[in-house]
């Protein structure tokens, strides 16, 4: 998570293994400068008009990424929120360096428009990214060509997110429904309910570990155990990391896709999403005696 303060360039070089980005192939190089213009094309239009103005220009369609980004800009999501949202959607691609890469790029791009960061500051640190010798072999010309963009179907990345998936679905909302649980009855119940009566024993070691009351020891710890963990554990630790902190409903929704590589719809009425949470949280609380 990148804090308030925290300068996005030393953000995603703290965080990111970039080097996965300039150790990829030139010809997946160049179908990523692609991306680059798109964010810097997308940025001339948020500062000319305002970011809602990019979901209605033909930028908003060009590729499904880029879409679920902007999407999340235009719910004015806090950076905090989104750079963990990009984090989370980074981890599902540890033997994809291209998939990673296109999420890194879009990612700091985004995080980059919402900042109101320059378009060109931003062409120069994406760019950099891709490798010293590639920088200096096709700086000039990226620039000279930044307003064509060559997104086709031969040369696309596109990233295949999961649309649907029972593994998680039902967790998905029990875990939404715990962190309703919490807003509407407090921490004590929220805590009666995960170590008394909901049966998830990982649950409640993650649960347990974070619930500290030193922040900072919690989130080293959120850290440190995210790093290797598989994804069911990730999932688990995200859940309790929004829980213990309150993370919004709706943003810990977003969080949670992220974790299982799901395609947010953005199309889908909230009060269906509400509708689902109540009835989890109705079946759980059935269980205390």
């Amino acid at each position: 998570m990148i804090n308030k303060y925290d300068h996005i360039t030393e953000y995603f070089e703290s965080t990111f293994e970039l080097n996965r980005i300039k150790t990829l192939p030139i010809t997946d190089k160049f179908r990523l400068i692609n991306y680059i213009k798109l964010v810097a094309k997308a940025n001339d239009v948020a500062k000319a008009k305002n970011i809602d103005a990019i979901t209605s220009s033909p930028l908003y369609k060009v590729d499904h990424t880029f879409h679920l980004f902007v999407s999340l800009l235009a719910s004015e999501l806090s950076t905090e929120v989104i750079s963990d949202i990009i984090e989370c959607y980074a981890f599902n691609f540890d033997e994809s360096d291209v998939y990673f890469s296109k999420i890194v790029i879009l990612g700091s791009g985004a995080l980059m428009i919402q900042k109101g960061i320059e378009s060109n500051a931003i062409i120069s640190y994406l760019i950099s990214l891709l490798g010293d010798d590639f920088l200096k072999n096709n700086y000039q010309r990226i620039f000279n060509e930044r307003d064509v963009l060559g997104i086709t179907d031969e040369n696309e990345i596109n990233i295949k997110y999961k649309n649907f998936d029972m593994t998680y679905r039902k967790l998905k909302y029990d875990m939404l429904a715990l962190r309703q649980i919490k807003k509407d009855q407090g921490h004590a119940k929220v805590r009666e309910v995960i170590f008394k009566h909901y049966d998830n024993r990982d649950l409640k070691l993650y649960y347990s570990m974070l619930d500290v009351h030193d922040k900072k020891i919690s989130e080293y710890l959120y850290k440190k155990l995210m790093k290797d963990a598989p994804k069911m554990d990730r999932f688990l630790l995200t859940a309790s990391r929004c829980m213990i902190k309150d993370t919004d409903i709706i943003d810990m929704h977003y969080l949670l896709n992220s974790v299982i590589g799901k395609y947010t719809n953005f199309l889908k009425p909230y009060s269906e999403v509400v509708e689902e949470i109540k009835m989890r949280e109705n079946e759980i609380l059935s269980l205390i005696p």
